[in-house]
């Protein structure tokens, strides 16, 4: 059980609640290259292996599971050659794409996989809320081809001039498809009535781009860079940004702009949305392990534009009757202040000599001055000699540096404290919530405005 100490904090700090730093780390060391789908419960990472046409050293005939925590395991063998794109239909099975076997597998959840239907050149598959599958046809004749639901009976849903060895797929909440060529990177939207728009180029279409997969998520496309090792972040109005990447061959872990990835090819998402999951090569000019590597990408919790006037107010610690942050926000500073504040409202006369004991009768105030770092605010807490609630400090009074202190936001109705004291050896975190929020049964959110929407 943690330790709580009883006293108020005070803080200043500047913050804007959007995504924290992009982060990439190393999960697992797998042998699969291909596409990536997570599954809609589990959370356990789908990948097909590939094979030698992208990667050299594995023959394309398997289906590799990953779980969150780097379980690795083969869910399905024996498949046809090149095992490219997949997704799971309502019924959770894996709809897998054999591209080298013109072939689309169907796989139970326990891995019995059964041949379902032959689509020249499968790569990217994708099912829709309805059950319809739609496959990437990278062929002599470019295509999207739907398999209605409930049959196995593939026939062209949209073509265009555009399509060039069109590859990766994916769908959002209105039931757009948007593809990517595997030649020069160009970006598509597939409309529900088959007319094709081109959005934009992943990547400098002035050095010979190849596109990899490409994942829809919040609002936004994902797009793997194959041969420019990145990965670009897409609007749909075609606004093309690097996400993660240096350009340089590589598969080195840390912040987004810092971090190489090595011929990238699949990409997939968790289902909260907040993880990216991309599988790369071994690096050419970073000889090592043969093996293909699957990488995340932390976009850190969901947030956008957040106008922190909405934050103003008290906080509470739902595990506690009365513990909580109370807010209050400068616009014209950009400041955010806060006081941690307990349920204890006694009056208590300082001690006499003032002490410097954590949670003493002395002392009832500790301050902080933070610095910022994505989403979270964090330094060095201080202790206050003597002092009490609502009373004014004594001449006497002194300050030490006791601990550490952080708060970050997780969303816009919730925020995660956490707390070192270093003389005492405590330390805990607590969860608060907005109290003004409490009546509303169905919680507090933000949307991409950065406006409360109280359902």
């Amino acid at each position: 059980m943690q330790q709580r100490p009883l006293f108020i904090i005070s803080l200043i700090a500047a913050f804007n609640c959007a995504y924290a730093q992009v982060e990439v780390s190393t999960l697992a060391e797998i042998v699969a290259h291909g596409g990536i789908t997570v599954h809609p419960v589990t959370n356990d990472i789908y990948v097909g292996e590939f094979g030698s046409l992208v990667n050299t050293g594995s023959t394309g005939t398997v289906v590799v599971r990953v779980t969150p925590d780097a379980q690795i395991s083969t869910f399905a063998a024996n498949l046809g050659f090149s095992n490219a794109g997949n997704d799971f239909d309502s019924q959770g099975n894996l709809l897998q794409a054999a591209f080298s076997s013109n072939r689309i597998w169907r796989i139970a959840p326990d891995g019995t996989a059964t041949q379902f239907a032959n689509v020249a050149g499968p790569v990217g598959v994708v099912v829709d809320a309805d059950d319809n599958i739609f496959v990437t046809s990278c062929s002599n004749i470019p295509s999207i081809i739907r398999i209605p639901a409930g049959t196995n009976t593939p026939s062209v849903f949209a073509q265009n001039f555009g399509f060039n060895c069109p590859n990766g797929l994916t769908i959002d909440e209105q039931g757009n498809l948007y593809t990517v060529n595997f030649t020069n990177a160009r970006v598509f939207r597939i409309a529900p009535d088959a007319t094709v728009d081109f959005i934009a180029v992943a990547g400098d279409d002035q050095v010979a781009p190849g596109g990899g997969h490409i994942v829809y998520n919040r609002g936004k496309l994902y797009v793997v860079g194959r041969t420019e090792h990145q990965i670009f972040e897409i609007t749909l109005d075609g606004q093309v940004s690097i996400l993660a990447g240096t350009g340089v061959d590589g598969n080195q872990d840390g912040p987004a702009d810092q971090a190489s990835f090595s011929r990238p090819n699949g990409i997939g998402v968790s289902n909260d949305g907040r993880f990216l999951y991309v599988v790369g090569s071994s690096s050419v000019t970073q000889p090592g392990p043969t093996n293909n590597f699957l990488r995340v990408i932390d976009l850190g919790p969901e947030g956008g534009p957040f106008d922190f006037a909405l934050a103003e107010g008290a906080w509470l610690n739902r595990d506690t009757d009365g513990e909580g942050i109370l807010f209050d926000f400068g616009p014209t500073l950009d400041l955010l202040f806060a006081a941690w504040f307990t349920s204890t409202l006694e009056e208590v006369a300082p001690a006499d000599p003032p002490d410097i004991e954590v949670g003493g009768r002395g002392q009832r105030w500790m301050t902080s001055l933070l610095t910022l770092d994505g989403n979270t605010a964090s330094g060095p807490l201080r202790a206050r000699q003597g002092g009490a609630f609502d009373m004014p400090p004594a001449e006497n009074e002194a300050s030490a540096e006791v601990g550490d202190f952080s708060v970050q936001f997780l969303a816009c109705d919730l925020a995660e404290v956490n707390y070192t004291i270093n003389s005492t050896g405590t330390t805990g975190s607590f969860e608060i919530e907005p109290l003004e929020k409490v009546v509303n049964p169905n919680g507090f959110s933000c949307n991409a405005e950065g406006v409360p929407a109280n359902d």
